[in-house]
């Protein structure tokens, strides 16, 4: 009778674990398709605004007389749609020859968006997202990596997580110039990684992090002394994790990996 029992509480203990991990599938099934929607909604919703930067009247006058005052009416549009934008780190209009000719700039300290002055505006002929937006036909996109802002070439001191949006710009079918926004991933990525029941990771490709749930271990492709990603089973189980490629559309792979809290964990356990 004792071995019946103890066969028949192995039964059932083995169908309850079963019955909770199926429950902790769909969890993470369901919060993933939460947040997949919500970035979709981001990123969609910013290549709309800068579709309808570019297509504005503003910019075809400016394109078409390359006169002073047409450049300050279009920058004042950038800065307007900068001001109700809360997303936007930098929206700018860089020229057929690579030098920023607009630049609206929203610091980290919340301060209002600003036109930065001519004698401030560089020369960006040099960087992948112009030299790659060149090559873009007309009426299509081009995504960035997911990174960290740079200013003079270098990683700024306090991080910013940003994502680069860019449109050319043709006139009379030729490559005229660009607009490219800077979005300020920093919210995002709060709502991204956010979770009651999971401990979530951001990781591309090649393993590198873009976050961790311990933020000293996050952007290992940029930052020194920081390791990639190791993968399991566990981390890597079918509704535990899922592409963002379709919707970062930079060839990243950039994917989202859910890991269950275990009671007690601090969330930055690695």
């Amino acid at each position: 009778m004792f071995i019946v029992n103890l066969f028949n509480g192995s039964i059932i203990s083995s169908a309850n674990a079963s019955e909770i991990e199926n429950s902790i599938q769909i969890k993470a099934s369901n919060e993933i398709a939460i947040k997949r929607e919500y970035l979709k909604h981001i990123i969609s919703q910013q290549e709309r605004l800068l579709t309808s930067l570019v297509d504005t009247p503003f910019m075809n006058a400016y394109i078409a007389k390359n006169q002073e005052s047409d450049r300050d009416s279009l920058s004042e549009l950038f800065l307007t749609a900068a001001t109700i934008n809360k997303y936007y780190m930098q929206v700018r209009f860089i020229d057929a020859q690579g030098q920023e000719k607009i630049r609206i700039e929203q610091s980290s300290n919340d301060s209002a968006p600003m036109i930065i002055k001519e004698a401030a505006l560089q020369d960006k002929s040099s960087r992948e997202y112009f030299t790659a937006t060149q090559k873009t036909p007309a009426g299509e996109l081009w995504h960035s990596p997911f990174d960290l802002n740079r200013e003079q070439g270098a990683i700024e001191q306090l991080i910013n997580p940003t994502y680069r949006i860019a449109h050319p710009v043709y006139f009379d079918g030729a490559f005229s110039g660009m607009v490219i926004i800077n979005l300020d991933m920093t919210y995002v990525l709060k709502y991204l990684t956010e979770s009651n029941d999971f401990l979530i990771y951001l990781v591309d490709s090649d393993n590198e992090l873009l976050t961790h749930p311990n933020p000293k271990k996050s952007w290992s492709k940029y930052l020194p002394g920081r390791g990639k990603h190791l993968q399991t089973t566990a981390l890597t189980s079918e509704k535990m994790t899922h592409s963002l490629e379709d919707i970062f559309k930079n060839g990243e792979g950039i994917r989202i990996i859910l890991r269950e809290k275990i009671s007690n964990e601090p969330s930055t356990k690695d």
